[in-house]
């Protein structure tokens, strides 16, 4: 199957109270998530991702990337929705806010270290 470059995923996520603590998609009683994204490489078989959560649902991006209908990419290292590696290759490589004194735009930027 040729996986998109771009899109949204929009799958909506409430807690599995059968399994905690992992999230469960459901269309009915979910709450909103959306996050979007674009493929940055692919190489060894592994697709590399830049994800733009809109919402902040717990495990969101985990779930988004594993779901069969969101990436079906489960995240490296991800015991929970995928398989476990040396650590979970899932990290925020840029995030901005308002500081709460000023109000001025603030952007803290970090490589991922894999």
């Amino acid at each position: 199957t040729h996986q998109p470059t771009c899109g949204c995923i929009a799958l909506p996520l409430l807690p599995n109270v059968n399994e905690r603590p992992l999230q469960m998609v459901d269309d009915v009683y979910g709450k909103e998530a959306t996050t979007y994204y674009r493929v940055i490489g692919v190489e060894k078989q592994r697709t590399r991702v830049a994800l733009y959560p809109q919402t902040g649902r717990t495990h969101q991006l985990r779930v988004h990337c594993s779901h069969r209908e969101g990436l079906a990419l489960p995240i490296v290292g991800d015991c929970l929705y995928g398989k476990s590696d040396t650590r979970l290759h899932l990290h925020a490589a840029a995030i901005a806010l308002k500081h709460p004194a000023n109000g001025k735009r603030m952007v803290f930027k970090s490589a991922p270290p894999f």
